[in-house]
C-alpha cells in the first residue's frame, strides 16, 4: 500500500499487528505513522496507548515486553520503533518468528527507509501484516492528494486549477506543498475555500525561502537581516497577511513543542509530536525567544492579526515590522 492510499482512509489498519513504515519520503513517513495511530486507536487516541523507540539503541526485549502487555484503560497498545533500520539488521531472525507466530495483543509498526520486497521478513508482514510504502508520488498524482489534504488535514476546499498552480509553482516537494496548503487555510480563514486567485497571490518562485529566512532570522535575534527580508517581501508585492498567515503557520508549530518541552519531552521529541523541524532550528528558536516569549506566541499572532484587521492606526507594513522586532529582541526571562 502507498501511503497517499493510506491517508485517504486509515480504517483498513484496524486489524494490523504488525506494520512496516518505508521509504525515502521523511514527510509522508511521519504523516502515515500518524494515519496508522488514528486506524489503531481511533479518533481518541491516547498518549498512553503508545510507545516509541529510536531504533539504534532499543534491546528486542524492550520492545517485545511492551508488544505483548495487555492494554490497560486504553483501547490496544502501539508499539512504534523509529529509524528502525538497525534494530531489524539486528533482529531479523526473531522479528520472522513474531510475524508466524500468535498475533500480539498490541501492534508494532517498524519505520524504516528500506524495506525490499523479497526478503523473508517483508513476505511475513504482507501476510499477516501491512507494509506501507513513503516514496514520492508521480507529480501527476499531487494536485488530487493536495486536495485531500486540505479536506482532512486544513478542514479548507482547494479547488483543482489552485492545486495544480500551486504545484507548478512550489514542485514536487509534498512536505513543503502540505505547508502552503496550511498557509493559505489560515489566509482563506472563513471562506473555507482556496481558490486560484489564492495560490496566485499567496506563492510565488522564491517567496517560500524568503519567508522562512526572514522568519528564522526574527526568532534567532537577527533583526536587521528579518527586516531586510520582509522589506524586500512587501516590497515586491507580499501582501502582510499573507506573510502572518505564513507567520502564524510556523510560530504555531515553535509555541506547541514549547510547551512540550515544559511537559518534560525532549527537543526532539517534542518537535516529532508539533511536527515543527528540524529540531536544532527549533531548539535555537527555543533558546533566544525564552520560555515567556514561547509562551505568549499566540497571543502575539492574535495581536498582529486583530492590528491588521484594523484594531491599530498603523501601516500593515509596519505592523509586520513591529511583530519581526518584538521576536527579534534579547530574551529577558
Amino acid at each position: 500500500m502507498h501511503a497517499m492510499e493510506l491517508l485517504k482512509s486509515s480504517a483498513k489498519v484496524i486489524e494490523s499487528t504488525l506494520i512496516a513504515v518505508y521509504g525515502d519520503d521523511s514527510f509522508l513517513r511521519r504523516e502515515a505513522l500518524k494515519a496508522l495511530i488514528r486506524g489503531l486507536l481511533g479518533a481518541n487516541d491516547d498518549e498512553l496507548a503508545i510507545t516509541s523507540f529510536a531504533g539504534d539503541r532499543v534491546s528486542l526485549a524492550d520492545v517485545l515486553d511492551e508488544l505483548r502487555t495487555l492494554p490497560f484503560l486504553v483501547k490496544r497498545r502501539v508499539v512504534i520503533v523509529e529509524d528502525a533500520d538497525p534494530f531489524v539488521t539486528a533482529h531479523r531472525r526473531e522479528l520472522e518468528a513474531l510475524a508466524d507466530g500468535p498475533k500480539t495483543p498490541g501492534s508494532l509498526i517498524l519505520s524504516v527507509k528500506t524495506w525490499p520486497s523479497n526478503t523473508k521478513l517483508a513476505k511475513a508482514f504482507a501476510k499477516t501484516g501491512l507494509a506501507v510504502e513513503c516514496k514520492a508520488p508521480d507529480e501527476r498524482e499531487l494536485p488530487g492528494w493536495l486536495i485531500q489534504t486540505a479536506k482532512t488535514r486544513d478542514s479548507v476546499t482547494l479547488r483543482e486549477d489552485a492545486a495544480k498552480l500551486l504545484v507548478e509553482l512550489v514542485g514536487p516537494e509534498i512536505g513543503l506543498l502540505a505547508s502552503e496548503v496550511e498557509k493559505l487555510a489560515v489566509y482563506v480563514g472563513d471562506r473555507k475555500t482556496i481558490e486560484r486567485a489564492d495560490v496566485a497571490k499567496m506563492v510565488g518562485a522564491g517567496r517560500v525561502e524568503t519567508i522562512w529566512r526572514a522568519l528564522d532570522a526574527a526568532t534567532t535575534g537577527k533583526a536587521g537581516e528579518a527586516l531586510e527580508d520582509f522589506d524586500r517581501l512587501m516590497s515586491s508585492g507580499e501582501h502582510p497577511v499573507g506573510l502572518l498567515a505564513a507567520m502564524t503557520s510556523s510560530l504555531r508549530k515553535v509555541h506547541h513543542a514549547g510547551q512540550l518541552r515544559r511537559a518534560k519531552l525532549s527537543l526532539f521529541d517534542a518537535c516529532k509530536v508539533a511536527g515543527a523541524f528540524p529540531a536544532p532550528r527549533i531548539g535555537e528558536q527555543h533558546a533566544h525567544l525564552g520560555p515567556a516569549r514561547v509562551d505568549r506566541l499566540p497571543a502575539l499572532l492574535l495581536q498582529a492579526d486583530l492590528d491588521l484587521k484594523g484594531s491599530s492606526s498603523l501601516p500593515p507594513d509596519t505592523i509586520i515590522e513591529r511583530l519581526a522586532v518584538v521576536l527579534s529582541k534579547k530574551r529577558e526571562d
